[in-house]
């Protein structure tokens, strides 16, 4: 059996027990796991990047997105314009810094640590740095950590804050 459809069997398994696990962008995580396992295992090396499945795996994200959006409350948008822009520029300013550190800490280059320390979702960052040419593996690794983190830390404090 040709190794890329063995690779391509665990990730759609490994999806499938990630979306029944309940975790957060399961089917992502999982999938990423065990194929980037069953890569290792079988000691497979960069493929080529195949430009008609990057450009339906975009298609299909910019689908999910605009399908879950709800615009109800368009005429509040102005009013918070200010902060977003603010915020944005705030975070990538940050963002930049940190990936410059983590380029030099983690001795990887500044493209791989840029989309490691950029804060969104998992599925963006990794269809763009692939795109890019950055190493997914390492910026999906950074972002499944921050993930997690946020996903436990904050309903803990959250719940302190409540209590308290």
């Amino acid at each position: 059996m040709d190794p890329n459809y063995l690779v391509f069997i665990a990730v759609i398994c490994g999806s499938a027990a990630g979306c029944k696990s309940g975790f957060p962008a399961g089917a992502l995580v999982g999938g990423l796991i065990v194929g980037l396992a069953i890569k290792a295992v079988m000691h497979m090396g960069l493929d080529d990047k195949i430009e008609w499945l990057s450009w339906i795996s975009q298609a299909l994200v910019a689908y999910v997105l605009v399908r879950g959006s709800d615009f109800s409350s368009i005429a509040e948008l102005p009013k918070y314009l200010p902060a977003a822009m603010a915020y944005s520029f705030s975070l990538l300013t940050f963002t930049l810094g940190l990936a410059w550190v983590f380029s030099k800490i983690c001795k990887m280059d500044f493209l791989t640590s840029l989309f490691a320390t950029t804060p969104g979702g998992l599925t963006g960052i990794a269809l763009v740095a692939v795109d890019i040419g950055a190493d997914p593996t390492i910026s999906i690794l950074f972002n499944i950590c921050r993930i997690v983190t946020i996903l436990v830390i904050v309903p803990i404090i959250a719940n302190l804050i409540v209590r308290y």
